[in-house]
C-alpha cells in the first residue's frame, strides 16, 4: 500500500510527540500487511484490519462524545476508494468492492451506527449526498487521496445538520437511504500499512499502524491502545497546528506544559482505560496487554523518556480497573 492516507470517517485520536509505544519495533509475532506477493491476501489483511479498527473506534467515538473537546455528525462509517490504494492493490479493491475512481465507498458500517441504522452495507458505491454529485475522477494513475478528500468533505457537509440523503450504488441497482448521523468525537482515524508498531496524532487525526492494531488480540485491546490516544485529546494534551511539521512544533509546547516525565503518558492511560470502559470493553484487558507487549519488545519493558516501563503501566492500570470495577458496584457513573 502506498503511503497516501485512507481515512476513515470515525472518531479518535492520537499522541504524536508522546506515541503510546514510544518506540518503533515489530516483534516476531506482529502480522504485517507487506509481506508475500499475493496482492488479493495483502488486501484482505489491509481491510480486516481497517474493518476492525473502525469498530473500536466508532463505540468509543459515540460514548465519549460529551467528553471530547471536538465533536461532529457522524455516521460512523469507514469509507474509502479505488484511487487511494497502490496499483498493484487496485484492482483487487475495485473487484472487491466495487470501487470506482474517486467516490467513497463503504468498507465498514459498524453495528450500532447510524450507517448500518440505514442499511448501508460493505460495497455499497456513494454517488450523491443531498443531492450533490460526488467526482468520480480519475482511476488511474498514482495512488493519491486527495479526490476522495474532496468528496469526503461534501458528505461531512451533508450530514451537518443531522441527516442526510445519499445515491448509492449497490452492484447493478442504484438506490436511496437517507441517514440520521449522531454525535461523536470529531477526529477522525487513519489506519496505516507499517510494520513498526506505533501510534500517533497530529491534534485532528489518528494514526495508528496495521502492525500495531495487529497486535492487538481482541477488541478490549485495541480499545486500550485507541482510549489511551483519544484520553490526549479529552485531556487536552494535544492541539492542531497548519504549521510546525505536522503540529510537532504545537504538540511539543502541549508535552512540556503537562509536566513532560511521563505526567501526560501516565493521565492518558488512566482516563483512556475510563474512555474504553465507557464503550463497553473490558477493562481487565489492559495490564495483560501491557505485559504481553513488554514481553513481546524489550524496549519497553525499561523505563523510555516520557514512558513507564510495560510493568509499571501495567500495575497502575490494574488500579485504574479496581477504581472503575468500584464505580460500577456503586452504581457511579464512568467519570475519570
Amino acid at each position: 500500500m502506498a503511503p497516501a492516507p485512507r481515512l476513515l470517517s470515525v472518531a479518535v485520536t492520537a499522541a504524536l510527540a508522546a506515541a503510546l509505544v514510544g518506540c518503533s519495533q515489530t516483534p516476531a509475532s506482529a502480522p504485517s500487511v507487506s509481506a508475500g506477493n499475493d496482492a488479493a491476501l495483502r488486501l484482505s489483511a489491509l481491510t480486516d484490519l481497517d474493518e476492525r479498527v473502525a469498530r473500536v473506534a466508532w463505540r468509543l467515538s459515540e460514548a465519549n462524545a460529551a467528553l471530547c473537546p471536538a465533536v461532529r455528525q457522524s455516521a460512523g462509517w469507514a469509507l474509502h476508494s479505488a484511487k487511494q490504494y497502490s496499483e498493484d492493490l487496485r484492482p483487487h479493491a475495485t473487484e472487491r468492492f466495487g470501487l470506482r475512481g474517486d467516490l467513497p465507498g463503504v468498507l465498514s458500517s459498524p453495528t450500532g451506527s447510524p450507517a448500518a441504522a440505514a442499511g448501508f452495507q460493505p460495497g455499497d458505491l456513494l454517488l450523491a449526498a443531498d443531492g450533490r454529485p460526488l467526482a468520480p475522477g480519475d482511476h488511474a494513475g498514482a495512488p493519491s487521496w486527495d479526490g476522495l478528500g474532496r468528496n469526503l468533505r461534501v458528505v461531512d457537509e451533508a450530514l451537518a445538520d443531522g441527516g442526510a440523503r445519499f445515491r448509492v450504488q449497490r452492484g447493478a441497482q442504484t438506490l436511496e437511504l437517507a441517514v440520521q448521523a449522531e454525535h461523536a468525537c470529531g477526529y477522525d482515524v487513519q489506519l496505516n500499512p507499517s510494520d513498526e508498531l506505533n501510534a500517533r496524532a497530529d491534534g485532528r487525526r489518528l494514526f495508528i499502524s496495521t502492525a500495531l492494531a495487529g497486535f492487538a488480540a481482541s477488541d478490549d485491546e485495541l480499545a486500550v491502545i485507541l482510549g489511551h490516544e483519544l484520553a490526549h485529546h479529552v485531556l487536552r494534551h494535544r492541539h492542531w497546528s497548519e504549521a510546525g511539521g505536522a503540529a510537532r512544533q504545537t504538540n511539543d509546547e502541549a508535552w512540556v506544559t503537562q509536566g513532560g516525565g511521563g505526567g501526560a503518558e501516565q493521565q492518558a492511560d488512566r482516563v483512556g482505560l475510563y474512555l474504553s470502559a465507557r464503550a463497553g470493553y473490558d477493562p481487565a484487558a489492559a495490564a495483560p496487554f501491557w505485559r504481553r507487549f513488554g514481553e513481546s519488545n524489550w524496549r519497553v519493558r525499561f523505563p523510555q523518556i516520557g514512558h513507564a516501563s510495560a510493568g509499571s503501566r501495567a500495575r497502575a492500570l490494574e488500579g485504574v480497573q479496581r477504581e472503575i470495577e468500584a464505580k460500577r458496584a456503586a452504581g457511579e457513573e464512568l467519570l475519570p
